[in-house]
């Protein structure tokens, strides 16, 4: 075992994954002593920038757009609740992010729309279960491990970290148990950047479900909240912890998640169509969006009770068969029940759902698309990127729901230099964070998605140059 002044360094990274990958590459480069501390043992640690689809994109903007026009695209997304700082940070410097990893070794190819401009190859198939293996994000983290070390950095794993070292209000270390022996390491500076907490179900259950174990892990689940942990006990500021990023998937994925999740989201479905509870009736803005009403239903008592109904030729001609991995046929060809009926009622015999709240439902909803009121029972339905068209109630169709969990948006509150915040929004000294470990960029009051990878990387980048 390595000792406490063998360990010690300039800054010290809790986590291997882009984000520390990343800021620890540019700091050994610039001269600085740099060791990551990662938790897992494996070669090929799972987390969440390694099973990601691959596309590096500000929300859902060609990276290397005018900086203007990234920030209003972060604000568009959510509702100028971004921070301004981060939005900031992140506008000015994704074109340069890109391209240093391109210059790092990270193999982009253009996809098929402007979001896809970035995407990392070996390319990854959209399909159920997570086939991440030397596909684009696995070679991605490769390639900046093969970078760090010729930079002179180390990545020490079986590593995990306990507490922050704090001295008169600097953090000066972190506790660590390595190879079941608990020891502090000194480091001037050190960096959270182990991920959010969505494979912590305590930490889920505090602040995003009631039910937990009946939302579905769409990622790695290996993020368990630590370096939050670790913040939030030495004064830092969290932000934004209620939200996540996540979608529809199939019921069946609770019980088959390698043939339902993460792949064929059923998000454009509903988006397209309506959603209910399990009495028939409307509870949320379809327009909003998946990610949106995934939060939503996460905090149902039942998270798994909720139902998209939609009519055959949304299935047949419309998102259903149109997205990446399309819901049609995908998810009959897996075993999943996709339910059809000629009326309201009878659907709602086979959805074990009030047929008198059904039809009901449907009717109001038909009524405010034709009569342009645009409410519903007293839900708004707006468009989002799908058009709302009334349903044919000839054929019907419905498909059972479940929350699919990617990861986390809320976290430590950082400055525009990736400083960690403390309650008072003052930096504390030697303390940084970047990646899904951090709150503020993402969410709001709509759920905006900035982006998982391109977060990482400039958070990253920047973290490793301000230390």
């Amino acid at each position: 075992m390595m000792t406490a002044k063998e360990l010690s360094c300039d800054l010290a990274v809790v986590g291997g994954g882009l984000a520390g990958l990343t800021a620890a590459v540019t700091a050994a480069e610039r001269g600085l002593k740099v060791n990551i501390f990662e938790r897992s043992a494996e070669d090929r640690y799972p987390c969440n920038s390694r099973f990601a689809g691959g596309a590096f994109h500000v929300a859902y903007t060609d990276p290397t757009s005018a900086p203007e026009d990234l920030l209003a695209a972060i604000n568009r997304v959510t509702r100028d609740e971004a921070s301004p700082d981060l939005a900031s940070a992140l506008a000015a410097n994704a074109a340069r992010t890109v391209y240093w990893l391109r210059d790092h070794g990270v193999d982009f190819s253009p996809g098929p729309t402007p979001m896809h401009k970035f995407m990392v190859m070996p390319h990854r198939p959209m399909l159920a279960g997570l086939d991440w293996p030397d596909h684009g994000p696995d070679e991605m983290l490769k390639a900046l491990a093969r970078r760090l070390q010729a930079a002179g950095g180390k990545l020490i794993q079986k590593a995990e970290a306990l507490d922050l070292v704090m001295t008169d209000g600097k953090c000066c270390g972190i506790g660590l148990r390595l190879d079941d022996h608990t020891i502090d390491i000194a480091a001037n500076s050190v960096l959270l950047a182990d991920g959010g907490f969505q494979g912590n179900p305590s930490m889920v259950g505090r602040y995003i479900a009631k039910r937990p174990d009946l939302l579905v892990q769409r990622s790695a689940g290996t993020a368990t909240g630590d370096g939050i942990r670790m913040a939030e006990d030495i004064g830092a500021k969290l932000v934004m912890m209620e939200r996540f990023y996540g979608h529809f998937v199939a019921r069946e994925a609770l019980q088959r998640p390698e043939a339902f999740s993460p792949y064929p989201q059923v998000d454009q479905i509903a988006a397209a169509a309506i959603v209910v509870d399990n009495t028939g009736r409307r509870f949320v803005d379809e327009g909003l969006g998946g990610i949106y009403m995934s939060n939503v239903v996460s905090r149902f008592d039942n998270p798994a009770s909720t139902f998209t109904i939609f009519d055959r030729d949304i299935w047949e001609n419309g998102p259903g068969v149109k997205s990446v991995y399309p819901a049609n046929p995908t998810i009959e060809r897996a075993g999943g029940k996709v339910y059809s009926a000629e009326g309201p009622a009878a659907l709602a015999q086979q959805l074990d759902v009030d047929p008198v709240t059904l039809s009901t439902t449907i009717k109001s909803y038909n009524a405010c698309l034709e009569d342009g009121s645009r409410v519903a029972q007293d839900i708004p339905r707006s468009d989002h990127a799908i058009p709302a068209a009334p349903l044919d109630t000839s054929a019907l169709m419905a498909i059972p729901l479940a929350v699919g969990l990617t990861n986390t948006m809320g976290g430590i509150a950082i400055d525009g230099a990736m400083r960690v915040l403390d309650k008072d929004d003052q930096p504390i000294d030697g303390l940084f964070a970047a990646g899904g470990t951090t709150g503020g960029l993402e969410g709001g009051g709509t759920i905006g998605y900035v982006g998982g990878l391109i977060k990482a990387a400039v958070t990253g980048l920047l973290a490793g140059e301000a230390v």
